[in-house]
């Protein structure tokens, strides 16, 4: 029997919202209006589809004011001597990493890969690839991550060790053939390993995937690297196709670590989307339920400590170095760019505060992608990897990451948190979320949005898993959902978890009159809408953009949303002044009131949080 939901799990949530509606950095420490919410104040962002090179070229003869990805150092000096171009540095919340088929026969053998991290050389890589901009890490949890244990490892992977690598290949029988001079299987068998990377101009890349076949080579082992096709890449990874070992980039958004169950569970080692390196362990599995259905700070951290050690000793994936990014953009057009931790400088916050520096309304924001869309398909497994730029600025959710990864309203308006301590009628060990939500929300086809979408996304989400649908173990736990009103819905879970908030708060919401399963897209359709490119497919979302039209390997772009529900109205004030020449007609400017660097708390947003941390204060006296 699980323990009552302590008062902490409750205040923790709430003390986030306090929190994200309290101070975020703007470089222009400008705001029109008191929430860092409102906007969008440009008329459009043209996403430009641009390698790496075309990306540093273009940031300075002006061709585009913001890059979504991170620059080679190699231009530092270049960006630093430029007036016009403004360089934001933080530590990275993702990684560098060699994702490793467990699966395959000899990558099984946990001292093989063992072995290989021993060998791997991340020192020289975060040093001489990156120029000395990342760190060294082993934990599958960035530094920055609070829940990271990288400093409580006894040991690390961090310079090469080839000794120690070969030693543990001798002692597992891993034999020289002396005519080939590599080694063979335990089983006698000879065996090449392949190394596969992206085919892109992307920093470091092939010589990070370099590193892995030399720490192979110095070894005994044959070893070859293979640039491949992007979407063959992505397949390969997400759906347990054939490959050896592969290097991808990983980017978090957040601080969550939830995701350490479904990545690494023995019981995803086969799911499409889940467990990509197939790793399965025991004793990993025994702390699952502890990670995801704890109810306290001590319970989640004792189990992602002892998950973090597991997968440390015996390496399905190998964490490579950390990077300290660094992006570039203009500032000689638009100023209100927002420093975002989850999604940095050419993320939504910025695309939403962003402004013409003469103070008028409108402009025409030009920002870099290195690749082309490959779905707008927001459930799909790929979409991930290519949109997430755009679709945060077109669909809605209840809440969103604020710039500091903390929650911050989207649609939402009041939260109510209870259990049966707090509600008898809420049954022995249920969490029960009441939220409330904005009520001149709108799709873009003109419709309201109300509680009922809300609703149906997450019956959705739970109808469509026997199709496939990949998040719909988000769900699983998910015993009722229903709006009793059109401007509140009511979520409840069957058990108490720390991560229950998150796994409803953050995702998606979709509108019922498109997708419902009579006549709309219905729940096997999950996977085979195809909005955008396929004309046929409806696109109706809710956010302070709409996308607008594309030109393959070239643009995409987005227009701002007119009926969004913290849009403002540009000026039209018009005043005819007479002179001794001509009649003029002028329109007048926005008019920017000073607020450095900070928001305003709205008054809903703190009604909520006083009523959460009140009526769980009264509890405990």
């Amino acid at each position: 029997m699980r323990r009552p939901f302590p008062t902490t799990a409750l205040l923790v949530i709430a003390a986030l919202l306090v929190v994200s509606m309290s101070e975020v950095i703007v470089t222009s420490g400008f705001f029109e209006s008191e929430s860092l919410v409102t906007g969008p104040y440009i008329d459009e962002v043209i996403f430009k589809v641009l390698n790496q090179d075309q990306r540093a070229l273009a940031l300075q003869s002006g061709d585009i004011e913001l890059d979504a990805s991170f620059f080679d150092p190699v231009h530092l000096q270049t960006f630093e001597a430029d007036p016009d171009i403004s360089i934001f540095q933080a530590e990275n919340n993702g990684y560098h990493q060699l994702v490793i088929n467990c699966a395959k026969y000899p990558l099984n053998i946990s001292g093989f890969r063992r072995a290989f991290a021993y060998a791997f050389n991340k020192t020289k890589g975060a040093t001489e690839i990156l120029y000395g901009f990342s760190v060294e890490l082993d934990s599958v949890l960035p530094k920055c991550n609070p829940w990271c244990i990288e400093d409580q490892f006894t040991w690390n992977y961090y310079a090469a060790q080839p000794e120690v690598g070969n030693q543990i290949l001798d002692d597992l029988n891993f034999t020289i053939n002396t005519g080939t001079g590599f080694r063979e299987t335990p089983d006698g068998t000879p065996f090449c390993v392949e190394i596969a990377y992206p085919a892109c101009s992307c920093d470091g890349y092939s010589e990070t995937s370099q590193l892995a076949v030399d720490a192979l080579r110095s070894l005994g082992i044959n070893a070859e690297k293979h640039a491949i096709d992007f979407n063959d890449y992505v397949t390969r990874l997400i759906t347990h196709g054939d490959y050896d070992i592969a290097f991808s980039t990983r980017q978090f958004y957040n601080n969550d670590i939830d995701w350490l169950a479904y990545d690494f569970g023995s019981e995803y080692a086969d799911f499409d989307g889940e467990n990509p390196s197939s790793f399965a362990n025991d004793t990993f599995d025994i702390w699952i339920d502890q990670l995801l259905y704890g109810t306290s700070y001590e319970d989640v951290y004792e189990a992602s400590a002892e998950m973090q050690k597991i997968l440390h000793y015996n390496v399905p994936v190998l964490i490579a170095f950390e990077r300290t990014f660094m992006q570039a953009y203009r500032n000689d057009q638009f100023t209100g760019h927002v420093e975002d931790m989850g999604q940095y400088m050419a993320g939504p916050w910025t695309l939403r505060n962003m402004h013409l520096i003469n103070g008028s309304f409108g402009g025409s924001a030009r920002v870099a992608i290195q690749q082309d869309p490959c779905t707008f398909n927001i459930f799909s497994l790929y979409s991930a990897y290519c949109c997430n730029a755009v679709f945060e600025n077109i669909w809605p959710s209840l809440y969103k990451y604020s710039p500091d990864i903390t929650p911050i309203p989207d649609i939402a308006t009041n939260l109510v948190i209870e259990t049966h301590s707090d509600n008898p009628a809420v049954p022995d060990g249920h969490t029960r979320f009441t939220v409330d939500i904005v009520q001149n929300a709108t799709w873009s086809d003109g419709i309201p949005l109300t509680a009922d979408d809300i609703a149906f996304t997450y019956i959705y989400a739970k109808e469509s898993a026997p199709f496939g649908y990949p998040a719909g173990k988000l769900a699983s736990d998910m015993v009722a959902v229903y709006s009793p009103t059109l401007s509140k819905v009511v979520v409840e879970y069957t058990t108490e978890s720390y991560w229950h908030f998150n796994n409803f708060a953050y995702r998606y919401i979709i509108p019922v009159h498109i997708f419902n399963d009579s006549g709309g897209i219905g729940y096997e359709g999950w996977n085979t809408w195809n909005p955008v490119f396929d004309p046929n497919d409806p696109h109706v979302t809710c956010g302070p953009f709409v996308f607008s039209d594309y030109v393959e390997h070239d643009y995409y772009r987005m227009v701002r949303n007119t009926q969004f529900q913290y849009a403002i109205t540009p000026p039209t004030t018009t005043t005819n002044t007479t002179s001794t020449a001509n009649n003029q007609t002028t329109t007048s400017d926005m008019f920017w009131p000073i607020m450095i660097g900070t928001t305003v708390i709205t008054g809903t947003g703190m009604v909520v949080i006083v009523y959460v941390i009140a009526r769980h204060q009264n509890r405990k006296v």
